[in-house]
């Protein structure tokens, strides 16, 4: 008799009382807890519900971002766009009018270096730059930097011919190790290829017949045994779409994270999730999530951010964005579309990344100087101070003490 009324009283939990509490759960629970009730297992087609849930998404503040702050990588030039310079910022204040210039550790001192910072936050405090010729593990907390070394393909001839894509830096929390996951491939370069391309080496001697006999391959570098290793597995790349090369690549919770196009049926898009534990491979189909009317000749993209702790596909056309956030690694359906941004004005072009509590960032076309939306209030707001930014990239960055073991500057 007490077994048959807690179920039925189980089973008749009002509304009223069910979605203030549902709506503050994780979207992965949510999912989850879908079974025990037919009303729960359509929720996210209650428009009261959505109302509540966006709101506590946004609003209650989620531990990845405790004690953070926002760093700003910026590529500037003149109107002609002949002088490129780059530099790595801290923003603080209300409307991220303080900006600090931060000094680079030793090998990127040079007058003007060319850097980009890989994935879009900092790991245990340490960020990873990279050149075209140089990688560097860097906490700026505590002016610490480590050189990777390059690998065994990068010395012996006649591999100069190579293009080492990075795609992503994370933690390995099961043996205390960082680590950088990227593909190498073999091209032939000849004399009248361009010097000036910062992917390809420069190279004396003609081998086209020589390298055809080079298969593409993937490799890691552990900075415990500091050093690269070859693994056994074909990866789907990364499809950069917007103008900076990181792109849609992400750390989160011992995995690294990436867009792609390169699997699967023709125009589908996938995230790419490698372990850095097990250094196995997931992918999960991101669902096109579009009006059923859109007309097919617009030009559709796609952007991943970390929004509020949660892995979001952004997927836009004509100036609306649609954004959708991870349940399960893996499941398709576990995509949920929570906010419809827009349309926005005619000049913003893609996002370069995201903030705290909903704020979302976005190039403009014309210089491509970063605005803010906020999904709160649904406003866009100018920035003081990340004004002439070329291209640009939002980094999450929380300050730490811990060694890289690289070389006091």
């Amino acid at each position: 008799m007490v077994k048959y009324v807690s179920e039925k009283v189980r089973n008749h939990i009002p509304d009223d009382l069910a979605i203030p509490i549902l709506s503050k759960l994780p979207l992965k629970s949510l999912k989850r807890f879908g079974c025990v009730n037919k009303s729960w297992s359509v929720l996210f087609e209650n428009p009261k519900f959505m109302v509540e849930f966006r709101n506590n998404f946004i609003s209650i503040p989620h531990s990845y971002y405790n004690d953070t702050s926002l760093l700003l990588h910026q590529i500037v030039c003149n109107h002609n766009h002949t002088y490129i310079s780059f530099y790595l910022h801290s923003l603080s204040g209300e409307r991220l009018e303080n900006k600090v210039k931060l000094d680079l550790p030793n090998p990127f001192q040079q007058q003007e270096p060319g850097f980009y910072v890989l994935v879009s936050g900092s790991i245990n405090g340490i960020l990873c730059l990279y050149d075209r010729d140089t990688i560097v593990m860097w906490n700026p907390t505590i002016e610490e930097f480590k050189v990777i070394p390059p690998s065994r393909v990068e010395s012996l001839p006649p591999y100069q011919g190579i293009i080492k894509y990075l795609h992503g830096f994370g933690y390995d929390p099961f043996s205390d190790d960082y680590k950088i996951i990227r593909k190498v491939i073999f091209v032939p370069v000849t004399d009248d290829d361009d010097d000036d391309d910062d992917d390809i080496p420069p190279c004396d001697v003609k081998w086209k017949d020589m390298c055809e006999n080079y298969e593409p391959f993937w490799e890691v570098y552990s900075l415990v045994y500091n050093s690269w290793r070859k693994v056994d597995l074909v990866l789907p790349t990364c499809c950069w779409e917007g103008g900076n090369r990181n792109d849609n690549l992400l750390y989160l919770d011992g995995m690294c994270h990436w867009l792609s196009n390169s699997y699967g049926e023709y125009n589908e898009e996938y995230l790419v999730s490698f372990d850095l534990a097990d250094e196995i491979c997931f992918t999960t189909l991101i669902p096109t999530l579009m009006p059923l009317d859109i007309d097919p000749n617009n030009w559709v993209s796609h952007a991943l951010v970390l929004l509020n702790g949660s892995i979001a596909s952004i997927l836009w056309y004509t100036n609306t964005f649609h954004i959708s956030i991870l349940g399960k690694v893996g499941v398709k359906e576990s995509w949920t579309k929570i906010f419809v941004v827009g349309p926005l004005s005619d000049d913003i072009k893609f996002p370069i990344g995201a903030g705290k509590n909903g704020d979302i960032f976005f190039a403009k076309k014309e210089g491509r100087e970063p605005i803010c939306f906020d999904l709160c209030t649904q406003m866009i707001e100018e920035l003081d101070g990340v004004k002439g930014a070329y291209n640009s990239q939002i980094i999450i960055y929380k300050e730490s003490l811990v060694s890289i073991g690289g070389k006091h500057h």
